[in-house]
């Protein structure tokens, strides 16, 4: 007999608390308090802002003991919310970063998901494109066929607020392997934002008219291509790792299955499938973290007293290997064991070129990751895969009767459904044809409930956490006319696992504070990621014009009261 799992339940207290986060009264202490604490003295003259791409929140209790460098430096001396959640259903990379840089959620920074269907354009378009800019490349190759910008963030970030109100004026520097993840953190402006593509990093006129002299000496000096060769082993002995290795499902199209992974490409050469390989190692997430370094250095970040200046890093290689072997694998794991590794060469850098106890961190990560649903499976658990063409089949098939034969759906994103111009007003104008399709994608496979979009913030306080947490989430004119909700521990991905719902896998990240204005230890309120930005622009005295997040005033060392609508 299987063992059925209930839909919504899991995170529904979850994301209930962390709706109302912004307006609860309430202040948990940690767990353990300093008896002393140093008072800040001053202003930090750096924020930095590290995000971990699919960063689930139980990665820190269940593999933590793994590490002992920079993640375990920020875990044990900063102020760490255990129950930090996103309170939104599209648990995305691009939802996700705009909310750690603007302090705010889909339904107000625009940003719903990765990509959506452009219902003008009649077509796909990402979440950063932008035509009107041109890219800038700092290595070889042809220019990319799209060029990005923070043109669809509808709200500034902290890094822009920063420089609308910081005199002087500070520097910003944001860097990434995704531009989504690069531009959410940093926002319509910035000194240095760059992001990789096939081979190189690229950056925008929307950041700098000209390629950035420090960044094009370092990539020149050290290509990427000169990790030709290099392997990819175990950085722990076989039985410090959890789990199994080669679990189910784990596999990367063209990759071995287990360790040793050695980048050479598939021709043994510097071609296209060796940079793939680079791209899906933690040599990838250095080379970030040594770019960040680089540009802490070069324009001396939080080293030109008044000035505060702003440094992003998100971390992108857990998320491209979580995909491809799951939440449980060796290689999630070993990935951690390195960024660690990163993350504490960075913290060094920074208290030798900064000094300790000038610059605070804030940590979150962008969403969380399933379960391989296959892993579930062998475990008794109702899980399994929704077949993103068999909802649209299913869609065109129920409106035969009503509209005749034809097409009717445009696309289907993630947990989106859009209609086809036209379709959606003509079923709202019939109710009939409205029932069969909605019933109709009730029948496919793992669907646990189907939401109109133009009922959503009717139902936003009817007490479904589903709904409320789809409203919270829902752009008009970006989001889906239909929004459908998977059965916990059923995705809708090819993807070996994959994320975007509300469930805790998905939603619960890690939220930290660090550094001289804030006590270390474990809080327990309900937090969300949307509190990162609005905190520190508290202890950088600036305003954030919309935020949904609220000042976690109970972890700051002064215990200042927060005023109201700060």
């Amino acid at each position: 007999m299987r063992l059925v799992t209930r839909p919504i339940v899991l995170t529904a207290a979850l994301v209930v608390a962390a709706i109302a986060a912004p307006f609860a009264q309430q202040r948990t202490e940690p767990a353990a308090r300093p008896q002393a604490v140093a008072q800040a003295t001053a202003s930090p003259s750096l924020f930095v802002i590290i995000s971990i791409d699919q960063m689930r929140g139980d990665y820190v209790t269940r593999y933590g003991h793994q590490w002992t460098r920079g993640l375990r430096r920020l875990i044990d001396g900063g102020a760490r919310f255990t129950r930090t959640v996103y309170p939104y259903f599209n648990t995305v990379t691009c939802a996700g970063h705009a909310t750690i840089g603007t302090g705010t959620f889909p339904g107000t920074h625009g940003m719903v998901l990765n990509q959506w269907f452009d219902r003008t354009a009649s077509g796909t378009t990402n979440c950063t494109d932008d035509t009107t800019v041109t890219p800038l490349i700092y290595g070889d190759g042809p220019a990319p066929a799209k060029s990005n910008s923070g043109a669809r963030l509808l709200v500034p970030t902290f890094a822009d607020e920063m420089r609308a109100q910081a005199s002087p004026a500070p520097r910003v520097a944001a860097v990434s392997l995704k531009a989504r993840s690069a531009i959410g953190l940093a926002g319509h402006g910035g000194d240095v934002v760059l992001w990789y593509d096939s081979g190189r990093f690229l950056s925008s006129t929307a950041f700098s008219p000209t390629r950035t002299p420090f960044v094009d000496a370092y990539t020149t000096q050290h290509p990427i291509r000169a990790d030709f060769g290099r392997t990819w082993t175990k950085s722990l002995p076989d039985a410090a790792y959890l789990f199994e290795d080669e679990g189910l499902g784990e596999k990367l199209v063209g990759r071995t299955q287990s360790f040793p992974y050695q980048m050479t490409g598939r021709n043994n050469a510097v071609d296209a499938s060796f940079y793939t390989s680079w791209e899906y190692s933690p040599l990838a997430d250095e080379y970030v973290g040594a770019l960040a370094m680089e540009s802490v250095r070069a324009l001396k970040l939080g080293q030109e007293a008044p000035r505060r200046d702003v440094l992003a890093v998100s971390f992108s290689v857990l998320d491209l290997i979580g995909h491809a072997y799951g939440p449980r694998s060796h290689e999630v794991q070993d990935v951690l064991v390195r960024l660690d590794a990163t993350i504490g060469r960075l913290l060094e850098t920074l208290d030798a070129e900064v000094g300790r106890g000038r610059y605070v961190v804030g940590l979150t990560g962008d969403h969380g990751v399933s379960p391989i649903p296959e892993q579930m499976s062998a475990l008794g658990i109702d899980a399994g895969r929704i077949s993103l063409p068999a909802v649209r089949t299913a869609v065109d098939q129920a409106l035969v009767p009503f509209f005749g034969d034809g097409k009717y759906v445009a696309s289907v994103l993630y947990t989106d459904l859009y209609f086809l111009p036209g379709v959606w007003d003509r079923l709202r104008a019939a109710p009939e044809a409205m029932t069969a399709v909605l019933d109709a994608i009730r029948g496919v496979a793992g669907v646990s409930a189907v939401y109109r979009s133009d009922e959503l913030e009717a139902r936003r306080g009817s007490g479904d956490p589903v709904a409320t947490a789809m409203a919270v989430g829902f752009f008009a004119g970006r989001s889906g006319d239909i929004l459908i909700a998977p059965r916990s521990y059923w995705i809708s991905s090819t993807s070996v696992a994959t994320h975007g719902t509300m469930y805790e896998y998905d939603a619960r990240v890690p939220l930290i504070f660090y550094g001289a204005p804030f006590a270390p230890g474990e809080y327990t309120a309900a937090a969300t990621p949307a509190d990162l930005v609005k905190t520190l622009a508290h202890v950088a005295g600036i305003t954030l014009p919309r935020a949904d997040g609220r000042v976690r005033g109970e972890a700051l060392v002064s215990q200042i009261p927060v005023p109201a609508g700060r």
